[in-house]
């Protein structure tokens, strides 16, 4: 059978379980399944079957409660096979987690153009925490800085979510950096930062200047606004004369989560409370 009829069946056979039982359903039958690259295949397809965050209905809590039941599996697979000595294994099981972390830390972040449906505090509390592993996993597993970078995106993301202004801004600033340290290799060690922040630039440098940018103007300092102007500047300059269709779309991409991010925190004043 080829491989997308065969995922089709096996998203059926999630959307079913999910129908008869929801969340807690789905991990049982996943964690009863006898295969163990069968049972990270159906979390993996598990997020592609839940109402995702476009929908009326997204269900963060059912995507918590099935990202963090496959994590978990991830993790428990990767001891199995240290122990066993194979390396290359726990390691492919650690990254699994890691996709894992990161898709569900993305899910919960507020910051999608056009998504309103209205996080609680504890959504972005469980988005953090996911980064945060992301951001040690991909240490660990040596992942490039570009991959890296989106880690500390996702958290900057969450702790704006939440309120902590300093903290948001430290992780863009950590994910600009990364960004800025791939897109800059090779290159002439004398040319500053702001430089790379250009029409047809790199597109995480650019996003995450402009994040950045955002926090900054949330903690009253008028560099940001103009920070963020300039990654809108030099998205808006690609759109004009694009290198390629991709850096098109990247920068539509780009620019339309910036515009959207700062028009909804631009009159946020205090954070979301916790619920009772």
């Amino acid at each position: 059978m080829a491989g997308d009829d065969a995922d089709q069946l096996h998203k059926d056979k999630i959307r079913s379980v999910y129908a008869e039982g929801g969340a807690d359903k789905v991990v049982a039958f996943i964690q009863g399944t006898e295969d163990a690259e069968l049972r990270r295949k159906f979390y993996a397809l598990a997020r592609q079957v839940l109402p995702d965050r476009k929908s009326r209905e997204p269900r963060f809590d059912d995507v918590i409660r099935i990202a963090r039941a496959g994590i978990a599996e991830g993790l428990r697979l990767a001891e199995l096979a240290r122990a066993r000595g194979i390396a290359d294994e726990a390691r492919e099981c650690i990254d699994f987690a890691n996709r894992l972390s990161y898709n569900l830390a993305a899910d919960l972040a507020d910051c999608w153009p056009g998504d309103e449906v209205p996080r609680e505090r504890r959504h972005f509390e469980a988005g953090l925490r996911a980064a945060y592993d992301c951001v040690v996993w991909r240490q660990e597993l040596g992942k490039p800085p570009e991959r890296r970078a989106m880690a500390h995106w996702a958290a900057g993301m969450h702790q704006l979510s939440l309120g902590n202004l300093v903290e948001a801004l430290c992780a863009f600033e950590a994910a600009f950096g990364l960004s800025l340290h791939a897109a800059a290799a090779g290159e002439d060690e004398d040319k500053s930062p702001e430089t790379y922040v250009k029409p047809n630039g790199d597109f995480g440098v650019i996003l995450y200047y402009g994040y950045a940018g955002i926090a900054r103007h949330r903690l009253g300092d008028d560099s940001g606004l103009r920070q963020f102007e300039q990654a809108c500047v030099a998205f808006t300059g690609t759109l004009k004369n694009p290198r390629d269709k991709e850096a098109a779309e990247d920068a539509q991409f780009g620019l339309d989560q910036l515009r959207w991010v700062e028009r909804k925190f631009a009159g946020a004043g205090a954070p979301v409370p916790a619920q009772p």
